[in-house]
């Protein structure tokens, strides 16, 4: 079997960067530490290797070759991958890595994101923050698009590891207007339109797998695309909603303007959860994690005891319920 040919080391790619630009081989040599014999000795082995002449010496100081140029611009591209190969590596042993992308659920990234944020500033040197269906399944972490995601998809993967963060139930919204008991849905229903919202496909399947079961034909006149507009809505008169904690909060309608209550009967819930893949997981995850969780306690769970008390035991997280705050 015959051995492979050799290929140009770093050492020799930067050799050849400190000639061309100090522009001599002496100056190299002495930035370097070495003989100008042996940065010329360095220079004609990586001319081998590559089997052209980089440097044309029939002038003074040697000029690069049209060819010499064209490596010239490669080398300067595998230095720099090295340099942040090497930045990767270092910021990893410290625990902070240069670049984080994180997939963050719409609804979390209006209430808790910032603070969350806040919390792990120190994790990563650069992050970028995307919301979106896309953005935040599990699919984008096995397609690589995505190293961190907050998600309420439920769907298992192979290499892919998650801790919870909260699990809330739904909660009926209907207008300030309607005078009738929110815990019968069928006069609700009866009464006033049902209003639809998102393209959460499984978000939509869980609310009509509710009325489905609860026998209530909620008669659909309006529907949006967010669930901003939707709630808008709500508090404008013009039917009711079904959605989380989380998501009111988001929306921000005035305090007040809708009439919030956990929805009648079997309880139907999401959680959400913090995933990454299993390899890139030790040391990220658990910091993730409990910045997730420091901003939810920090910042929404008073926002719902003050605005919504009676759907405190609809919001828990990481497993314990949030407690009414007592007067």
């Amino acid at each position: 079997m015959a051995a492979p040919a050799p290929r140009p080391s770093p050492r020799l790619l930067e050799i050849f960067l400190a000639v061309v630009e100090d522009g001599t081989m002496s100056a190299a040599g002495s930035r370097l530490g070495m003989s100008q014999a042996a940065v010329s000795q360095a220079v004609t082995q990586l001319e081998d290797i590559l089997g052209t002449t980089l440097f044309d010496r029939s002038v003074r100081p040697p000029a690069l070759t049209l060819v010499g140029n064209s490596v010239l611009r490669s080398a300067r591209g595998v230095m720099a991958s090295l340099r942040e190969l090497e930045d990767a590596a270092r910021h990893g042993a410290s625990g902070r890595v240069p670049f984080l992308r994180l997939g963050m659920l719409d609804s979390f990234t209006s209430t808790a994101g910032a603070s969350m944020l806040l919390h792990l500033k120190d994790v990563a040197g650069e992050w970028t923050v995307t919301s979106g269906f896309r953005s935040t399944s599990v699919q984008a972490l096995l397609d690589r698009q995505a190293d961190v995601i907050i998600t309420s998809e439920e769907r298992a993967a192979p290499g892919i590891v998650a801790q919870p963060l909260l699990t809330e139930s739904f909660v009926l919204c209907a207008p300030k207007s309607y005078k009738g008991a929110l815990d019968d849905i069928g006069a609700l229903a009866a009464e006033v339109p049902f209003i639809r919202y998102g393209r959460d496909s499984h978000m939509g399947a869980v609310i009509q797998g509710y009325l489905s079961r609860a026998g209530t034909d909620a008669r659909v006149r309006y529907q949006f695309d967010t669930t901003d507009a939707a709630l808008r809505m709500v508090a404008a008169g013009f039917g009711w909603t079904i959605m989380t904690p989380l998501i009111y909060l988001k929306s921000l309608v005035a305090p007040n303007a809708v009439r919030v209550a956990p929805v009648p009967g079997k309880v139907i819930q999401r959680t959400l959860v913090v995933a990454m893949r299993v390899n890139e997981a030790q040391e990220l995850l658990p910091r993730i994690h409990a910045g997730a969780i420091a901003a939810l306690r920090e910042v929404v769970q008073p926002q719902v005891e003050q605005l919504l008390p009676n759907c405190v035991q609809q919001f828990q997280i990481a497993g314990r319920p949030a407690t009414r705050k007592r007067a």
